[in-house]
């Protein structure tokens, strides 16, 4: 069974996003490589000063590490619906893309996916999907296909480089948002001392609560995009015990509120 979001440790993981109206995002970080499909409406992205307008039907490969700004516009008669795909660092080791193929800087629109690189996006989504009916050898093979059909239009993904704390800490309270993360358990798990990560963190522009923050919210965003479940049990997913709290905090983050996502209508399970 496909799921609206679905994710496979070591492998990759995909989510289907819906959205009501037109909503901006700034700065959001992407931590893996990522593929996004544009199923209905449109998407405006920011990155490297210039603007990429990805109409439906049209993909975007966008490099890990990349804070971009970007908009999503629903279509005239419906909703904003896309697909996104990440891919774990351990497929991407694994691959050797050609040297013919170019390295993606930051975003690289694909436009509308050739018949192969369609085939194989749609076929690794479905493997990411269905856990049950989809061994994970299985799995991490048809995401090595779609880098090697990205590879044959000409893109590859370049090595993901994990060695800022920044990224460390994403990487490791991402896996778990939901966990009231101290400071003293996440400097024990980096192997690092408080004052020496504080210290890191201030050269690299930021600290640990922002970082917490931020990947509690990209992480909210995405529950709110991608599944049915309410916006208090997303509240409790995101680490926060409040749900008025919560909201004030995805306000002060994106500018609107968690409902404005969904467009205010209430979505059944299902």
């Amino acid at each position: 069974m496909r799921h609206l979001l679905a994710a496979r440790s070591g492998v990759g993981a995909t989510g289907h996003i819906t959205q009501a109206g037109r909503l901006g995002y700034t700065s959001i970080t992407n931590d893996l490589p990522l593929i996004i499909m544009v199923r209905r409406g449109r998407k405006l992205i920011q990155s490297s000063g210039a603007t990429l307008r990805i109409d439906e039907g049209e993909a975007v490969a966008i490099a890990a590490g990349q804070a971009i700004d970007f908009e999503n516009i629903a279509a005239e008669d419906g909703d904003y619906e896309a697909r996104w795909l990440v891919i774990d660092p351990m497929v991407l080791a694994d691959f050797a893309p050609p040297d013919a193929a170019l390295p993606i800087a930051s975003a690289q629109r694909l436009g509308c996916m050739p018949p192969g690189l369609l085939r194989a996006y749609e076929q690794a989504v479905e493997a990411l999907s269905d856990e049950d009916g989809v061994p994970e050898l299985v799995a991490r093979h048809k995401l090595g296909e779609l880098l090697a059909w990205l590879a044959a239009a000409g893109w590859r993904f370049p090595p993901v480089a994990l060695e800022s704390y920044t990224a460390r800490i994403r990487r490791l309270v991402g896996a778990r948002p939901q966990d009231v993360w101290s400071s003293p358990e996440i400097c024990a798990t980096l192997a690092v001392s408080e004052a020496t990560l504080r210290r890191r963190l201030s050269e690299e522009g930021t600290s640990l609560r922002a970082v917490l923050t931020d990947v509690r919210m990209t992480h909210a965003m995405q529950l709110l995009q991608c599944s049915r479940l309410s916006v208090s049990e997303i509240a409790a997913r995101a680490g926060f015990e409040s749900q008025s709290r919560f909201a004030i905090r995805f306000r002060h983050r994106f500018g609107f509120p968690p409902s404005a996502i969904r467009g205010h209508r209430q979505v059944q399970p299902g």
